[in-house]
């Protein structure tokens, strides 16, 4: 397994790689460039450039289409990417926590960056050996939709939560009660079913990249940016490359629960309550649990948050709480701008300590719309240095919820041109 990620990622890449990354990343996103335009850009001489592109040709990642326009003498080819050279699958194995809007997410992206399949199954409370079937079960209806031969796929990426041990092959959900699943023992499931190469990332990592490669970052510039998944963990771009840190487990953004015989409510552990921006609040960031609470304690049946949940307050989810919020609901919307003023704190450190470009935020929370952005760029603003805010655009994820799964695909990708 060591071997194989090694394979995948290598330490760093080497300059011929990011050359080769460069080249074909202008290419792939200009859609028809010239040798000309490409050595301008990459300050690269022109025999240089001919010589790669020649070099892409010749292996069928890049084909020539048409002709540009001639500013004397004879008129150069325009390039594109093959979208058919190859294709990658990804797949997101969805939030920890379980709730109502947490699915397992499949894609197949081809060698342009356009996804050509996309399958989805609700992720629910099972055994791992169950879950692992499932998915096994999704990754071949994604193969069998698209159509396409094994070996015209060149690898299966899974971007998975949690702290990775990379030496172990397992993955440990960093929060209290959280479990630890054995990645390595999917990752060769998958490879055996299907004889694909197959490799696991970390779900933020994941969709840092994803966004980059296929989301809104495809028309910017933007060489430093953060993913956030919720306000658990953050996936790394920065200054042109996915940042993984010496393991290769960084982007946590929690602080490490009690040892074991360390209960929840040991003072030590907690005073790291709801005011802790260091204690994660789950995926939905407690918005959830705290309406029911609220529910409960109070019995206000005008509430449209119990209204919508038929009077029950354990049939209170995130959608519905977010659904009232839109209504107008006083209590709703009290809740979700408390919880938006939480993770801009959050932010406004990452952006004071990184100085990103922009800030992406994912993993379910984006559907809460225009109330949680507003609370959440209140709080940015507040706790913020100007200096490093007047470079940081906070957004949500541009892709949805196939961000991840995009990145899983696009890892491959990128280590094809990268390698090619």
């Amino acid at each position: 397994m060591a071997a194989k990620e090694s394979a995948l990622k290598g330490e760093r890449f080497t300059e011929k790689e990011r050359r080769n990354l460069a080249i074909l990343d202008i290419i792939r996103r200009g859609r028809e460039v010239s040798r000309a335009e490409i050595s301008r850009i990459t300050h690269l001489n022109i025999v240089t450039i001919s010589n790669y592109i020649d070099d892409y040709i010749s292996k069928g990642l890049v084909i020539e289409k048409g002709l540009d326009v001639s500013t004397g003498g004879r008129r150069p080819e325009l390039l594109d990417i093959n979208p058919r050279y190859g294709y990658a699958v990804g797949i997101d194995l969805g939030a920890p926590h379980i709730t109502e809007d947490v699915y397992i997410v499949g894609v197949i992206i081809d060698s342009a960056g356009k996804i050509i399949s996309k399958a989805r199954v609700k992720k629910e409370e099972e055994p791992a050996e169950k879950f692992m079937e499932k998915v096994v079960t999704l990754v071949q209806e994604l193969l069998s939709k698209s159509k396409l031969p094994n070996e015209k796929v060149k690898g299966i990426g899974i971007g998975i939560w949690g702290v990775l041990d990379r030496y172990r092959g397992i993955v440990r959900y960093a929060v209290e009660k959280g479990g630890i699943l054995s990645y390595a023992t999917l990752q060769s499931l998958i490879e055996r079913r299907f004889n694909i190469p197959t490799f696991v990332e970390h779900d933020a990592t994941a969709g840092v990249l994803g966004e980059k490669w296929m989301g809104f970052g495809f028309e910017a510039e933007a060489e430093n940016i953060l993913y956030m998944c919720s306000d658990s963990s953050c996936g790394l771009f920065l200054n042109g490359e996915l940042y993984y840190g010496a393991s290769k487990s960084a982007g946590e953004l929690n602080i490490n629960p009690p040892m074991p015989g360390v209960t929840a409510e040991d003072p030590c552990w907690a005073r790291y309550d709801y005011g802790c921006g260091f204690r994660s609040r789950g995926i939905d960031l407690g918005i959830t649990s705290r309406a029911r609470a609220y529910i409960e304690q109070k019995h206000d049946a005008t509430s449209k948050v119990s209204i919508l949940a038929g009077g029950d307050p354990s049939k209170i989810t995130f959608g519905i709480v977010i659904e009232a919020a839109k209504a107008g609901d006083k209590i709703a919307r009290d809740l979700v701008t408390e919880a938006g003023d939480y993770l801009g704190a959050k932010l406004a450190l990452l952006i004071n300590f990184l100085n990103p470009e922009v800030v992406d935020i994912g993993r379910v929370v984006e559907k809460a719309g225009e109330i949680l952005l507003d609370a959440i760029m209140a709080s940015v603003k507040k706790w913020a240095y100007e200096e490093s805010l007047k470079v940081a655009r906070v957004v949500t994820t541009s892709l949805g919820e196939d961000s991840i799964a995009c990145g899983a695909a696009a890892l491959i990708m990128q280590q094809i041109f990268a390698r090619i």
